[in-house]
């Protein structure tokens, strides 16, 4: 971006005066720096834990365009780390991108925030990555985040890796052809179950506060200068024992043998997921929509009220009863609370909620 200098001295006075002065009085941003960030449009997948938290951080320090994917609602468990949601979205069982969004809103007016409530699927994934700058990665699942790289190598849009459990949490920039991608890392998905998740060994707040501030100061640092890090790093950061490591990560196209970057054969993007899913650690089925018409949230809450308690809004029709818990969002996916058996989830929607 070209300056003349009374537009310059103006703007610079603007900045040094107004919401993002602190931000722009840092010399590797500055005025410059600041107006790209004004124009960059990022993709959040995810609002949980991390994505709340980078979320956050990118509309305070003035990102143009957010848009916020996540498939979930907002859950007691949540509030414990999740920085954007309140007992009130609890109750209402809001969707955490809709929640988020308008949280942010009295934020920052300035940001452009898009919230969209869906399971993201190869599906849907490249016109969700089709229009942004970067993605910044708030996911709770390996299926996701190779589903991610794919799309984002294809592409050649980089994104920020994250991950945190228990005390302990890591971010890495992948700029496509320029630093390691995630497969280059980790050639082969961990097994269900092989990892450590939050549902089965925690999480503390601060940690995912920590790794959230990593991956935006990498997010903030790429949208300003468009550099990818000379070498690729990983930073691993742990609060409880008070450790920060940064993992240098050699890179070298001509060597590498990485099926996704190198041979660029996108497995996770070719693949359709299944029609159900067990979701990990929380007692629970995601019964995917197959192909359903969009349902009629209000007929349906209508009719299903004889069985038990009924939170209908926008975006889900949920029912509560002694069993289980059923949600019905309104791009035909259902979770069904209280069964860890595919089975079992399906006749349960089909018997209480006729779909």
């Amino acid at each position: 971006m070209i300056w003349t200098a009374g537009r310059l001295r103006v703007t610079m006075a603007r900045m040094l005066d107004g919401r993002y002065s602190r931000q722009a009085l840092f010399a590797p941003i500055g005025v410059d720096g600041q107006a790209r960030i004004a124009a960059a449009r990022v993709l959040m997948v995810g609002c949980g834990g991390l994505g709340t938290v980078s979320a956050s951080l990118l509309a305070r320090a003035g990102a143009g365009f957010l848009r916020i994917v996540d498939r979930d609602v907002v859950e007691l468990s949540n509030l414990q780390r999740q920085a954007l949601f309140s007992e009130a979205d609890v109750r209402l069982a809001r969707p955490k991108a809709v929640a988020a969004a308008e949280r942010l809103a009295d934020v920052n007016h300035e940001v452009a925030v898009e919230p969209i409530v869906a399971d993201i699927t190869p599906a849907n994934i490249r016109a969700l990555t089709a229009d942004v700058d970067l993605v910044v990665d708030g996911f709770d699942s390996f299926e996701g985040r190779y589903l991610l790289n794919d799309a984002c190598v294809e592409r050649g849009l980089p994104w920020v890796y994250g991950a945190c459990v228990a005390a302990s949490g890591m971010a890495m920039l992948v700029v496509p052809g320029q630093t390691p991608c995630l497969r280059c890392l980790y050639p082969q998905r961990p097994e269900p179950g092989a990892a450590p998740t939050c549902d089965a060994v925690g999480v503390l707040g601060s940690a995912t506060h920590l790794t959230a501030a990593l991956q935006v100061g990498m997010a903030l640092r790429w949208l300003v200068t468009r550099e990818a890090p000379r070498p690729a790093v990983m930073m691993v950061a742990d609060v409880w024992n008070g450790r920060c490591d940064r993992v240098e990560l050699a890179y070298d196209p001509a060597a590498n043998h990485c099926l996704c970057c190198v041979k660029r054969r996108f497995e996770f993007l070719d693949t359709a997921l299944p029609p159900a899913a067990v979701l990990c650690g929380r007692n629970a089925v995601m019964l995917r929509s197959e192909g359903r018409e969009r349902p009629d949230l209000q007929a349906i809450a209508a009719r299903i009220r004889r069985h038990g308690e009924v939170v209908h809004g926008e975006h889900l029709v949920r029912l509560r009863t002694g069993e289980h818990e059923l949600t019905l969002f309104a791009d035909g996916r259902i979770v069904v609370k209280g069964t860890g058996d595919i089975a079992t989830a399906r006749a349960a929607a089909a018997r209480l909620l006729g779909v």
